[in-house]
């Protein structure tokens, strides 16, 4: 219990408010590469924000295939007419209904899902084009069919990637030109090579252009979303991100908890040593939260000395003793002044709560707090269940 310490001065905590807002800025490589150190909310939030702009495009895409029948209509052979119009057709539905689908939109896992579907689609139509027209000249209507590969991968520039997302995903459509060309017998010829290499370097720029994005999503994300001072997430996404858990899963899903800390006689700390020693009393226990709750909870400020910690697939009595855990672990933590050595040692009051059936982010945030006031009132540095 007793790796928690520190110790603070005026330039060594404004050192350290730059080091922790330059943490917060900073997206490192493997944060671009896949989403194994993304946070849940983050993930959330780019789900949400990937589903919104694969609708509208699979809108604007239906919308398009349409407006060609009259082109296919003037310049096709009627002979290739119907069927081309019934794969357009059929296409355009599948569009249609992959921006109805809105269930799910802030899952990550449904979000990839739409992204591959986006691809799919104008994929088989691809394929299925150029089996009807493939006895037509390339240089006449199959102009029109024959640059979708190259659309679809620039257009994966428009959602924030992954490296390895954005390698799968461009290989699923670079995959429809190779089997549609191999097919038709022309994959080995000058001209397919020659497509292959631009869509090939077309694909690299896409890859660049999805994780610029990503780099430049994620920047602005933490920005707007973390305490600058701990480095935690801030009251707004801990409100979102529960309501979110409390209104996607159903009662028979499992359990949520939260707990409700508060620093005791937080004041007395300020107005003792200082609101600089304040602060690193501050950083000192969001470091305890970070490393005693069990991985998978989201943990935030609150506000003020106040730090709310959110358990998912978890009862009152694991929440219970993750938050005895904690309080135990406060013992153990210490900030020390490198002035004078004086030591600062402080302890948490909590408030746990399990969600109950139909009961509202709201509602279970009201409950925790009460336990929180029973915890203060009974003596502080102590766990209180809410009734």
């Amino acid at each position: 219990m007793g790796d928690f310490q520190g110790g603070w001065s005026t330039n060594g905590d404004q050192r350290l408010r730059v080091k922790v807002r330059q943490m917060i800025r900073r997206v490192s490589p493997q944060d671009l590469i896949s989403t194994a150190r993304h946070s849940q909310d983050f993930r959330n939030s780019r789900a949400e924000y990937i589903s919104i702009r694969i609708r509208i495009l699979a809108y604007l895409f239906a919308a398009l295939a349409l407006l060609w029948i009259p082109i296919d209509f003037v310049l096709m052979p009627e002979m290739h007419f119907e069927a081309v119009l019934g794969l357009r057709l059929g296409f355009s539905t599948l569009l249609i209904l992959l921006g109805t689908w809105s269930r799910q939109c802030n899952r990550l896992r449904a979000a990839r899902a739409r992204v591959a579907l986006f691809l799919f689609i104008p994929g088989l139509f691809y394929f299925g084009s150029h089996q009807v027209l493939g006895g037509l000249p390339s240089n006449g209507v199959l102009i029109g069919y024959s640059f979708l590969p190259f659309l679809m991968v620039a257009l994966l520039a428009v959602v924030p990637l992954t490296l390895l997302e954005g390698i799968f995903l461009i290989t699923l459509s670079i995959s429809f030109f190779i089997v549609t060309n191999w097919r038709a017998g022309s994959l080995f010829t000058l001209a397919t090579m020659s497509d292959f290499w631009l869509l090939s370097l077309l694909a690299l720029i896409a890859l660049w252009v999805e994780m610029t994005q990503l780099h430049m999503l994620m920047r602005l994300y933490r920005e707007a979303t973390r305490d600058a001072l701990t480095g935690l997430v801030n009251r707004r996404v801990l409100y979102t991100w529960l309501d979110q858990e409390v209104n996607n899963r159903t009662d028979k899903e499992g359990h949520i908890s939260v707990l409700l800390f508060d620093l005791d006689l937080f004041k007395r700390i300020n107005d003792t040593y200082g609101h600089l020693a304040g602060d690193a009393v501050l950083q000192t226990f969001a470091r305890v939260l970070q490393t005693v709750l069990p991985p998978g909870s989201l943990v935030g400020r609150y506000g003020g000395e106040e730090f709310l910690a959110i358990l998912p697939s978890t009862d009152r009595e694991a929440a219970r003793q993750a938050a005895e855990s904690v309080r135990e672990a406060c013992h153990g933590a210490s900030v020390r002044h490198p002035d004078n050595d004086d030591v600062i040692h402080f302890t948490t009051s909590t408030g746990v709560a399990e969600r109950r059936v139909d009961e509202t982010a709201g509602t279970l945030l009201g409950r925790v707090d009460q336990g929180l006031y029973e915890a203060k009132e009974s003596g502080r540095d102590l766990v209180a269940v809410a009734k």
